[in-house]
C-alpha cells in the first residue's frame, strides 16, 4: 500500500491511496504519505494506441527495442501504450509482434497495433508499398497480442476480416468512400486511424470515412495533434462534429522523437526530418516527432481545457480498448501524470509504483 498526498484533483486538494496497483481510496488525511506533491495537479496517465518508436528505435527493429521505448514513454507521461507495426514483410510483422510484453519496466505494453499491411496503395503514406496485401485472418492468427488492426475496408475480403477479427479494427490508409466506410463500421470497425491523414477528406457531396464516422455511434477518431499533421481549426471542427468523448489523441511517433532533425529509417524507407517534420523522399509525412504528452499540450494551446485534452488521451482510448484505466476513481488502475500549473510534467506513475 502507498499514499500520494497533496495533489489537486478536479480543483480540490486530496490524497490517493494505492493498493495492488489500483486506487483504493481518495480523500483527505489518508495516512502517512509516501510522496507529497505540494498541491500539483494530477490527471489519469496517458494511453498511446499508436506509436512506432522514439530515441532512434522502432518497434520493427530486429533487436528488441521495447524495454528502452517503454522507459522513454513513461519518462514522457505515457503510462500505457500499444507498439505499432508497419507495412513490412510477413516475417518481420510476426517477429515484431511475437515479443514478450509482460514483466517489462516503464510504461505498460498492452498489446500491438498492426498498422498495415492491409492498406490501399494510393494512401500508403510512409508505408512500404512492396508489402501491401489483402486482409488476412491467417496472418493475424500468426501474430501475438494484436489488439488493434488498421485496414482499408475497400480491399477484397475486408468485411469478412472485420467480422472475424477479435481485435479492434480501425479504418486507415484508405481510399474508401462514405458508403464503403459506413459498411465497415456496421460490420464492426470502431475507429479511424490518424483521421484526415491518409484517407479521403470531407467534401460536401463526398463525405468519406469522416462523414461515416460522424454518422455512426460508438466510432472514434484518432488525431495527431502535433500541430504539423492537422491545422488546429480542423482539429476544433472535428471535436465539434464528433464530441469530446469520441476523439483519441495519438502521437504516431517515429524513431526521431526525442532526438532531432536528420536522416532516419522508417519501415525500410529513408526519412528526412526538418524542423520537426518527418517526410519520405516523395514528400509524404511519415509519422510525428512528438510524444503523446506534447500532443496533449498542443491540444491545450488549441483552446481545449487540460481536463478535456487529457480525457482524449486517457479515458477515451481506455474506453475504446476496454481498459480499466483513464479515470481517477476508486477501483481503477493507478496510472497518473502529475503536472504543474503550466502543464509541465513532474512525474508519471504506472502500476501504482511510486
Amino acid at each position: 500500500m502507498s499514499i500520494i498526498s497533496n495533489v489537486r484533483l478536479n480543483g480540490k486538494i486530496t490524497d490517493i491511496e494505492i493498493e495492488n496497483g489500483k486506487i483504493k481510496r481518495i480523500g483527505e488525511n489518508l495516512g502517512t504519505p509516501d510522496i507529497d506533491f505540494g498541491g500539483a495537479r494530477i490527471f489519469p496517465g496517458l494511453i498511446d494506441i499508436h506509436s512506432h518508436g522514439a530515441i532512434g528505435l522502432d518497434t520493427m527493429d530486429s533487436e528488441d527495442p521495447l524495454e528502452a521505448l517503454s522507459a522513454f514513454q513513461l519518462e514522457n507521461g505515457t503510462t500505457s501504450w500499444y507498439p505499432t507495426t508497419m507495412t513490412m514483410s510477413r516475417e518481420d510483422i510476426i517477429r515484431a509482434t511475437s515479443r514478450e510484453i509482460e514483466g517489462r519496466g516503464g510504461a505498460n505494453i498492452l498489446g500491438f497495433h498492426m498498422e498495415g499491411p492491409f492498406i490501399h496503395p494510393k494512401y500508403k503514406g510512409a508505408q512500404n508499398g512492396d508489402y501491401i496485401m489483402k486482409p488476412s485472418l491467417s496472418l493475424f492468427g500468426e501474430c501475438r497480442n494484436i489488439k488493434m488492426v488498421t485496414i482499408a475496408p475497400e480491399l477484397p475480403g475486408s468485411k469478412a476480416f472485420i467480422e472475424g477479427c477479435p481485435a479492434v479494427v480501425s479504418i486507415g490508409h484508405t481510399d474508401a468512400d462514405y458508403d464503403t466506410a459506413l459498411g465497415a463500421m456496421r460490420a464492426g470497425a470502431k475507429c479511424l486511424t490518424h483521421t484526415f491523414n491518409a484517407m479521403n477528406g470531407i467534401h460536401h457531396r463526398m463525405p468519406g470515412p469522416i462523414g461515416a464516422a460522424s454518422d455512426t455511434e460508438g466510432v472514434y477518431c484518432q488525431l495527431i495533434t502535433d500541430g504539423k499533421h492537422i491545422h488546429e481549426a480542423s482539429v476544433r471542427m472535428l471535436v465539434k462534429i464528433m464530441g469530446e468523448d469520441r476523439i483519441i489523441i495519438i502521437s504516431d511517433s517515429m524513431r526521431a522523437t526525442g532526438l532531432g532533425d536528420g536522416e532516419y529509417e522508417f519501415g525500410g524507407q529513408r526519412i528526412t526530418v526538418e524542423a520537426g517534420y518527418a517526410r519520405t523522399e516523395g514528400g509524404n509525412l511519415a509519422g510525428s516527432t512528438s510524444t503523446l504528452f506534447e500532443c496533449v499540450k498542443k491540444m491545450i494551446s488549441f483552446g481545449f481545457s487540460a481536463e478535456s485534452a487529457v480525457k482524449m488521451a486517457s479515458e477515451n482510448p481506455a474506453r475504446l480498448m476496454g481498459l480499466n484505466k483513464g479515470k481517477i476513481e476508486v477501483g481503477y488502475d493507478a496510472e497518473f501524470i502529475i503536472v504543474d500549473d503550466d502543464f509541465n510534467l513532474i512525474r508519471a506513475i504506472t502500476r501504482g509504483e511510486i
